[in-house]
């Protein structure tokens, strides 16, 4: 989901979550479940998921989606704690940026005046930032326990400041349980699969929801235009790292509430998150043709 990605990515996901049909309830793997519930109290991932998810096509580079069966509780939902691994993290962005330049407000602004600048239709990539910065959607607080385990994995897996790429995961409550769809792949942007979609749909069908869509944006610097990170141009000097979703994002979240009822929506920079609603997904913009 990329959060300066191409629109078609999102007409794309679109179609592809419409158009899925729900699937054979997966079985969690013998002791998947224990291993999980030792985790709980200090929100910490198992080290191996309930359930790998197969292909049938073969996947891109560093490609993985993987299936979580955790018991809910509120070790989850708590700001992230400040690990080690997060220090480092922060204190890299810092030496980038300034103290006052990783804060989320900071980013945000940034990221409004830099596409501000545009011609259309990159211009109109300033328009949630501006959104969010003037309290018309969505809210933006320290990142989640939840939200930093789903981002530490993928960055334990691609350094997020040296080698940025993205997650996805879909998070789902039912029954005591959160069952987490993750997903990433060695890309600035998520590739979307409809193994992965059509047992997220086999969830609800059972009475799961779909409480929330969580993906990063990344931090990205000494960008070149036609390298890895989808660089043009006009977006060489975008470090990214904002928390407010992009074009492409609001119109995948629309999708994921018509077919699946997503309730909400995450976009983490592994600091601070941006929570929307689905009520703020038509408060947002989303992606439209140019006339």
């Amino acid at each position: 989901m990329g959060g300066y990605s191409m629109p078609m990515r999102a007409l794309a996901l679109t179609a592809l979550l419409l158009g899925s049909a729900a699937c054979r309830t997966p079985r969690p793997e013998a002791g998947a479940a224990a291993r999980a519930d030792l985790s709980v109290a200090t929100c910490e991932l198992p080290s191996s998921p309930a359930e790998l998810i197969p292909l049938a096509e073969a996947p891109i580079p560093g490609e993985l989606h993987e299936r979580f069966d955790l018991p809910d509780g509120p070790a989850w939902w708590a700001p992230a704690p400040e690990d080690a691994e997060r220090q480092r993290y922060r204190e890299a962005l810092v030496a980038r940026l300034g103290a006052g330049g990783v804060e989320a407000r900071a980013l945000l602004a940034r990221s409004r005046e830099q596409f501000a600048a545009q011609a259309l239709p990159l211009r109109r990539e300033a328009e949630n930032n501006a959104r969010v910065l003037e309290g018309g959607a969505g809210t933006v607080g320290p990142t989640s326990c939840l939200e930093w385990r789903l981002f530490q994995r993928q960055a334990r897996r691609f350094p997020m400041l040296e080698h940025p790429t993205e997650f996805s995961a879909y998070v789902l409550r039912g029954q005591g349980r959160l069952h987490v769809y993750f997903s990433g792949a060695d890309r600035a942007g998520a590739k979307l699969r409809s193994e992965v979609t059509e047992r997220v749909a086999a969830e609800v069908a059972r009475g799961f929801v779909l409480v929330a869509h969580a993906h990063n944006h990344n931090f990205m610097f000494d960008r070149v235009p036609g390298d890895r990170l989808w660089t043009t141009p006009e977006t060489v000097n975008v470090v990214g790292g904002g928390v407010a979703p992009s074009l492409t994002d609001v119109q995948a979240y629309r999708g994921m509430h018509e077919a699946l009822g997503l309730q909400g929506a995450w976009v983490t920079n592994g600091l601070e998150t941006g929570r929307y609603t689905a009520g703020d997904f038509t408060r947002l913009s989303a992606w439209e043709p140019v006339p």
